[in-house]
C-alpha cells in the first residue's frame, strides 16, 4: 500500500508532464553526415554550433535543405501524420557570413519551412505550405541564431497568421494558394516532405553570393500522453497496479 500511495503522489504531481510529453528529433549534421537531408549544401563536418554544418556556399538564387523529396534521402522524423500530435514546434541555428549581391554589397533574403504534401496535387505541384521564420543577411544572423515556430492548430482547415498555401494560384491575384481539397490540416495529416528554404512560394529573387550555415535542424511534438488532469483516482490505480 505504501508504494501504491508513493506512485500516487507522483503521478499526481505529474499529470501535466504525463498529459503533454515531447518527444524530439534534432539533426546536427555530426561528422558531416546529412542524416536524411539533401539540397544545395555542402555537409561538414566542423563549423556548426558545435560539430558537424550545412553550408550553403556561392549558391544561386537561395538556400534548400529538404528530406523525403521524390528519389531522395528521408528523415522520418519530419515525415507523415501530424494529426495526433497537440503542438509541433519546428526550429533550426543559422549564421550568415555573407550574403551579399554581385557587386559585394551586403543584402538580406527571407528563410523558412514548407511541408509538402503529394497526395492532393494541384497545377503548380504538390500542395504544401510555408511560414516565414526569419531573414537571412549579416545585420540579422551575423551570429548564430535560432529561429522557431509553433503550430498549435495542427488540425485547422484554414492557414493560421503567417503560413502561405502552395500548389495552386489564385486566378485573380496570381497568388500561391492551397488546390482544390488540400486544407492546412490535410497537409500535416500526410507530410511527405520537409523543407529548411529561401524559396518563399509567390516570390522570385536574383543571384547572390552566399556562405551561410545551417545547423540543429529541430521537431519537437507533444501528444495527449497517458493521463490528463482529467484523470480519476481510481484509473490512476489501475494505471500502477
Amino acid at each position: 500500500m505504501r508504494k501504491l500511495i508513493t506512485l500516487l503522489a507522483i503521478a499526481i504531481c505529474s499529470l501535466s508532464a504525463i498529459a503533454y510529453g515531447a518527444e524530439n528529433t534534432v539533426v546536427g549534421f555530426d561528422a558531416g553526415t546529412n542524416d536524411g537531408f539533401t539540397g544545395n549544401a555542402y555537409f561538414e563536418a566542423a563549423g556548426g554550433n558545435p560539430g558537424g554544418v550545412a553550408r550553403h556556399f556561392n549558391d544561386s538564387f537561395f538556400n534548400d535543405l529538404r528530406t523525403g523529396a521524390e528519389g531522395e534521402p528521408a528523415n522520418e522524423a519530419f515525415l507523415g501524420d501530424y494529426s495526433s500530435y497537440s503542438s509541433v514546434t519546428f526550429s533550426f541555428d543559422i549564421k550568415t557570413v555573407y550574403l551579399n549581391d554581385f557587386a559585394g554589397n551586403p543584402i538580406a533574403r527571407p528563410i523558412g519551412i514548407a511541408l509538402k504534401d503529394r497526395d492532393i496535387m494541384g497545377p503548380s505541384g504538390a500542395s504544401g505550405v510555408f511560414f516565414e521564420m526569419g531573414i537571412v543577411g549579416v545585420n540579422f544572423t551575423g551570429e548564430w541564431t535560432t529561429l522557431s515556430v509553433t503550430i498549435d492548430d495542427i488540425n485547422s482547415e484554414t492557414l493560421p497568421a503567417g503560413w502561405i498555401g502552395f500548389g495552386d494560384e489564385d486566378p485573380s491575384t496570381y497568388g500561391p494558394i492551397l488546390p482544390e481539397g488540400a486544407t492546412f490540416a490535410s497537409v500535416l495529416a500526410s507530410v511527405d516532405e520537409f523543407d529548411v528554404t529561401g524559396a518563399v512560394p509567390g516570390y522570385f529573387f536574383g543571384n547572390a553570393f552566399w556562405d551561410v550555415l545551417i545547423d540543429n535542424i529541430t521537431i519537437v511534438v507533444e501528444d495527449g500522453g497517458v493521463a490528463t488532469e482529467d484523470t480519476t483516482i481510481d484509473q490512476l490505480k489501475s494505471m500502477y497496479r
